[in-house]
């Protein structure tokens, strides 16, 4: 992230404190909630399992370094970095440490949440407790320098800086002191139990220009889309493509956001497009390094990491399709990369599309030079 953009962001520290009481806090980690498109819930519960203090795929021991001191965190300290929420790709901005809780705000503005510091008080027979909200996952050197992953409520934070974070990961007494706040769940996009509210949502996305740029790349399924059955909301999906019958499903009733939905249609495309250019894929695929993250979707699954890597390649370009700063956007790249492997790869190889004729980033992605 650039120095500009830090110090805009810095600007933004007293707007986002104040509007931190008002915005929303997701769920905890142990209530239900939906899953990252593609994912199954059982599979999700399988990695909720997996503590930060028994993860074995930490690139080392999180070493506190220059730069990472540990002390009482100030209200309106801010750390800049990258968001990624329930799996979804990275967003650029910082996070706010208040006393009411985390407040993300994304580098242009357009997204603010709250996510809390700190669980609520619970009672025990041992006594008083309350559960930690944030804690440093693991450090990365994938990108040249130390990339700090921490798991907060709902997703992943990564910065290069962790700052205070690194205090409020310790979980410091005076996190204790703070007012007990119950967490909440996250609203559906729709009424589940509402067959037509959720088939028009469904249409109005399906024939949407966001999906026939989808389908510019992955095809076209024969089947109009419909909704994921009883046999798949036993798995717990929200999405799934069935080869044999070339048609896909998605649950847009356990979905809690556009982009998740948005996130799970192009997800579910890729396996579409996975299934027709097997051999085509695994050439891209070669020497592609695998997930690190225990806790993310495509974990220890080649077919769903491709998937994950298309969709990721996939809102890359697409957000960056009006980029002014290709240096800038490229750096970005590096972030998608860093969480999903393969995503660079898949951008340059999609880049050649027609679909993708005019994008500014054309050029240097397909030759690596600038146009």
């Amino acid at each position: 992230m650039s120095l500009r953009t830090a110090l805009r962001l810095a600007g933004c520290a007293a707007l986002v404190l104040a509007a931190g009481a008002a915005t929303h806090i997701v769920a905890p980690a142990g209530a239900r909630r939906p899953a990252v498109g593609g994912y199954s819930e059982s599979l999700a519960a399988r990695h909720r399992a997996l503590t930060t203090p028994g993860d074995t795929l930490r690139a080392r021991l999180a070493d506190v370094k220059g730069g990472t001191h540990r002390g009482r965190t100030m209200p309106g300290s801010l750390v800049v970095g990258y968001f990624s929420a329930r799996g979804l790709p990275p967003m650029q901005g910082a996070l706010t440490v208040t006393d009411t809780g985390l407040v993300f705000r994304s580098a242009d503005g357009r997204f603010t949440t709250t996510l809390p510091v700190v669980g609520p008080v619970r009672q025990s027979p041992e006594g008083r407790w309350r559960a930690a909200a944030v804690s440093l996952a693991y450090v990365d050197p994938a990108l040249g320098r130390d990339s700090y992953l921490f798991r907060v409520d709902g997703g992943v934070f990564e910065t290069e800086a962790p700052g205070p974070l690194m205090d409020v990961a310790a979980h410091p007494s005076w996190l204790d002191s703070l007012g007990s706040r119950e967490w909440t769940a996250d609203r559906a996009l729709v009424n589940e139990a509402d067959d037509a509210a959720v088939r028009e949502l469904l249409a109005a996305l399906t024939f949407s220009p966001y999906a026939d740029s989808l389908y510019a790349i992955f095809g076209r399924p024969e089947r109009t889309a419909g909704v994921v059955g009883e046999r798949g909301r036993a798995a717990g999906r929200l999405g799934e493509y069935i080869a044999s019958r070339d048609s896909l499903a998605l649950d847009p009733g356990r979905m809690s956001s556009e982009a998740q939905l948005r996130h799970t249609l192009a997800h579910e495309l890729a396996h579409r497009w996975q299934a027709r250019s097997a051999a085509q894929l695994a050439a891209l695929w070669r020497g592609t390094a695998a997930i690190r993250d225990p806790k993310r979707y495509g974990y220890d699954n080649v077919s769903e990491h491709q998937a994950e890597a298309a969709a990721f390649a996939v809102h890359f370009l697409l957000a960056s399709a009006a980029a002014r700063d290709p240096s800038g956007e490229l750096a970005t790249l590096d972030h998608y990369e860093l969480l999903v492997p393969g995503t660079r790869t898949m951008a340059r190889y999609f880049a050649m599309q027609p679909v993708f004729l005019r994008h500014p980033l054309r050029a240097v992605l397909t030759t690596g030079r600038a146009g």
